[in-house]
């Protein structure tokens, strides 16, 4: 009624495995021939399977929360949220500052999306300025988006 296998047939479907000396990530399985192999999966470090290393960006982002001021250096290949205030230097690979977020200080990233307040020197590939955005400084970029209503004072220079 339930479908249920004998003993028998579940011993039958159990294989051994060993594990050799001369390849730490080399497993041997062994079963009775008229079985399917069991598929085991050797330990991958880069488990996209092209031999590259994984992402640097899949590390959970990081969070300066309203209210809170951190003073000092970041460094990172993850991601920021910043909606309390933040003076310093930073690299990282992609930062967001909030409504109520502030940054101050030297920044190097990948992306930058600015919805409050920044000033400062600003190294990024791709700026996107929100409609109520504050930028003031020295600010290279790649790719720039600025929506109606941000505001940029200071020096803009286009990176080829």
């Amino acid at each position: 009624m339930f479908n249920k296998r004998r003993n028998d047939e579940r011993d039958r479907t159990v294989a051994s495995v060993s594990e050799t000396m001369s390849e730490p990530n080399e497993t041997i399985i062994q079963t009775e021939p008229d079985l399917p192999a069991p598929v085991v999966e050797a330990d991958n470090p880069y488990p996209n399977g092209n031999g590259a290393k994984p992402a640097v960006n899949n590390l959970k982002p990081s969070i300066i929360s309203e209210g809170f001021e951190f003073i000092g250096e970041i460094r990172s290949n993850g991601y920021l949220t910043i909606d309390g205030t933040v003076r310093g230097t930073l690299s990282l690979h992609s930062i967001q500052i909030g409504v109520s977020g502030v940054l101050d200080g030297n920044v190097t990233c990948d992306t930058m999306n600015v919805k409050g307040n920044f000033s400062g020197a600003l190294d990024c590939r791709d700026l996107t300025i929100g409609s109520r955005a504050v930028v003031d400084g020295k600010v290279s970029f790649k790719s720039i988006t600025i929506q109606r209503g941000g505001v940029v004072k200071g020096e803009l220079k286009k990176k080829p």
